[in-house]
């Protein structure tokens, strides 16, 4: 297994590009649906539900590295919507892949620490020696396969793979075959993926099984292949299989260069007759730098076409039946029936005007339920939905000491094509009972290139505001505090605002954006004390934050006029291309910023007067489902506020009760609401490292759980506040639905606080 690991980055990426044609079938049904779930569905839908799905296509793929990705799907059989037909994910599933998916691979890198592997026989295939080797998880979890794995001896790759994964309410079979495409290249021929899902009441079974046939590949003139064609030497010389040893069809080409230092290295330790598992980490580490050093830059677009034929439908069943592997159960030919029988119907222009109608037709409930009415047209890629709000929706009601009882109700239209232009206008109507007060507001944002993501919005309204604006307390644990506990914490000012933002890429990963705000802001009196349970030793208090720097003019009704210039860029920022926008995908490498906020007094009568200055960095690291580093580190300076109100201070993420209805990464969790906001210089940082496998997870009562752990540092440096640092260490996904943090803050090295914080897994 040291030499498979070792070896594992060789194989990934082994060939440079690659052709192939799949055939893949997915099948799935619901065993149990919940009486709950019933009883919000008509009958129709949940006999749909219990109806099985096929889906049977065949694709040409044609693959390069890095990520080059041509699909064309040449038929498709389906007894239901005839979506998702891309085979790709299916395919990349393999097992040298499966750390890119947040699963520890039994040839990955980690595969050492994570695994234990016993030798349990060996048998003879197509000439090939081949190890049966058992894979036992040593902490088990939702990244950890278990069962067996298939090494050809002295090539080292993997044959095959029968293992099983468990995940949070799931437990997925994966079965996997190579195969020797062209000499001494494998790649894989079969792969079958079984899940069985229960949870929240829900039983299903999914069954995924490809096929993937006419191969061809072409080496990667990155790697050194030649110890191939001497373990391929050896392996005839054994077992006397050919009668020359140099084929000059051979795909294996050997080195016309003189070999390099690493090239040497890497030599030396392949000849080694045993590794260690020091040696197995290095020689895995030099391959795959080996192969990054001779490949060309990776490109910044990430090129995937997606096709389907014109004929992708009209094949008959003898078309079929000659491609299957494996037959069709009573079931899925049931299904197919059932399918064709619709077809029939569904073809026809009444059925299809109905349904379009069915989509855009207003009914009176809707003002109750709400609704989306969709006039999209898919062949020409224009989209186009309004929505109205759900009044019976408990997220449209909030309450507060201010507002009271506080209905929101949201409306959006939205529009798009395919040209890369989009626009969206989204108004909101909010009314509090106690203050009785209607606000309004609205946005309308219109993207006008896709390519150079260039946009402008413009946005208009009355609100009741946060002071901390960008990361106050959610309205959610504000009412819940308050209703049940008698302690309100957020603090709102009457915002009545015009504003106007515009930005576009300067170049790729190079974003400016440029807004400016004129706002009237006036303070707010709390018009409730209702609480629904009445403590003697508590009361609502004042609509006042509490601030040591703050001065009471800074909480006076006053006028505005902001402006705001933000620039963010980060390094080989890749991306790709739909419907002629550029799309950006998650980068590994880190988002540097810098913005400047000021407001100048005397423009429409504005009274405030103050300019900031501000650097930042962010950056999240993946390496598991679940498994991340991030940090963010934020520092600027007040270079002038000499009118500076108290909405404009600076203020920081401070989630500091007890229970949140949501996880608050990045926030600081002992540190009291508004009291350490700044009109001076700062300094904020964060990071936090979470895990599946980090402390406790080796203990034998959680070991088995879906629980991870997560370590987390705070920073916070202000003239009020000295080099503030707070640390803790948390349990997350507690029976997939709670988060326990234990945490510590110290002031200038010295004790300050502690305390244990719990929140729910919402969103």
């Amino acid at each position: 297994m040291r030499r498979a690991i070792a070896l594992a980055p060789y194989y990934q990426k082994q060939v440079s590009k690659y052709s192939c044609k799949v055939y893949l079938k997915g099948s799935g049904v619901f065993e149990e649906i919940p009486t709950m779930a019933k009883l919000l569905m008509d009958k129709k839908e949940v006999k749909d539900l219990q109806e099985p799905f096929v889906l049977e296509t065949v694709s040409k793929i044609d693959f390069e590295l890095p990520d080059k990705i041509k699909q064309e799907v040449l038929a498709v059989h389906s007894s239901g919507k005839d979506n998702n037909t891309s085979p790709m994910g299916m395919i990349t599933n393999n097992l040298y892949d499966a750390d890119k998916y947040g699963v520890v691979s039994p040839v990955g890198i980690n595969a050492l620490k994570v695994y234990r592997f016993k030798l349990e026989s060996v048998f003879e295939d197509q000439g090939f020696t081949i190890n049966k080797i058992k894979v036992t998880p040593k902490t088990n979890g939702n990244d950890v396969f278990s069962g067996y794995i298939f090494i050809a001896d002295l090539f080292w790759n993997i044959h095959s793979a029968d293992l099983q994964l468990r995940i949070p309410m799931a437990d997925v079979n994966v079965h996997q075959l190579y195969a020797e495409v062209n000499k001494n290249t494998w790649m894989p021929v079969s792969l079958d993926f079984d899940m069985n899902f229960a949870g929240l009441g829900f039983k299903m079974k999914f069954k995924y099984v490809a096929a993937i046939t006419d191969y061809k590949t072409t080496l990667n003139s990155a790697l050194d292949h030649s110890f191939l064609e001497k373990l391929n030497n050896q392996q005839v010389q054994d077992q006397q299989l050919f009668e020359k040893i140099n084929d000059v069809n051979s795909t294996v080409q050997k080195p016309v260069a003189p070999k390099n230092k690493a090239q040497k290295q890497i030599d030396a330790l392949m000849e080694k007759p045993a590794l260690s598992n020091r040696e197995t980490v290095k020689l895995s580490r030099m391959i795959e730098t080996e192969a990054k050093r001779n490949s060309p830059p990776e490109p910044l677009e990430i090129k995937s076409t997606f096709k389907v034929s014109s004929k992708q439908v009209n094949n008959d069943s003898a078309y079929w039946v000659s491609l299957r592997p494996i037959p069709l159960s009573e079931t899925e030919k049931t299904s197919f029936v059932k399918k064709d029988s619709f077809l029939l119907v569904s073809s026809k222009p009444e059925y299809q005007d109905s349904v379009r109608n069915f989509k855009r037709k207003f009914k009176i409930k809707h003002l109750l339920f709400g609704k989306t009415y969709d006039y999209s047209v898919d062949s020409i890629k224009h989209y186009e939905r309004f929505s109205t709000p759900n009044l019976i929706n408990p997220t449209s009601l909030s309450f507060n000491s201010v507002d009271g009882l506080k209905m929101e109700l949201p409306f959006s239209y939205y529009k798009s094509d395919s040209t890369g232009h989009m626009m969206r206008f989204s108004p909101t109507f909010a009314y509090g009972f106690a203050r009785k007060k209607l606000d309004a507001s609205f946005t309308y944002e219109q993207r006008l290139n896709g390519m150079k993501n260039s946009w402008f919005s413009f946005g208009a309204g009355t609100t009741t505001a946060d002071y901390n604006l960008s990361a106050g307390q959610s309205s959610m644990n504000n009412a819940f505090y308050t209703l049940f506990l008698e302690e309100n914490y957020k603090r709102f000012y009457r915002r009545d605002f015009l504003q106007l933002a515009v930005g576009r890429d300067l170049a790729n990963g190079l974003n400016m954006k440029v807004a400016v705000e004129y706002s009237d802001n006036s303070p707010l009196t709390n018009h409730s004390n209702y609480s629904l349970i009445d403590y003697t030793d508590k009361e609502i208090q004042p609509n006042v934050p509490l601030n040591a720097a703050l001065s009471p003019w800074q909480l006076e009704s006053h006028q505005s006029f902001v402006s705001q210039a933000t620039l963010e860029y980060t390094p080989h920022h890749r991306y790709t291309i739909r419907n002629n926008t550029k799309v950006y995908a998650e980068s590994k490498y880190p988002t540097y910023s810098l913005s400047y906020k000021g407001a100048f007094s005397g423009i429409s009568g504005s009274d405030a007067r103050y300019d900031l200055l501000k650097i930042g960095i962010r950056q999240k690291i993946k390496f598991g489902i679940d498994d991340h580093i991030s940090y963010m580190v934020n520092a600027g300076t007040f270079l002038n506020s000499s009118k500076l109100y108290f909405e404009d201070f600076q203020h920081f993420n401070t989630q500091s009760t007890g229970f949140a209805f949501n996880p608050a990464e990045n926030s600081f969790r002992l540190l009291p609401f508004y009291e350490f906001s700044t009109q001076k210089s700062f300094l904020d940082a964060h990071i936090n490292w979470q895990s599946r496998r980090l402390i406790i997870k080796h203990l034998p009562i959680i070991k088995n759980s879906s629980v991870s752990e997560n370590l987390f540092v705070n920073f916070l440096s202000t003239p009020g506040m000295k080099n503030y640092v707070e640390a803790g260490y948390g349990l997350n996904q507690i029976f997939l639905l709670l988060n326990v943090e234990a945490v510590v803050g110290f002031e200038n090295g010295k004790y300050r606080s502690a305390g244990i914080r719990v929140s729910i897994n919402l969103k």
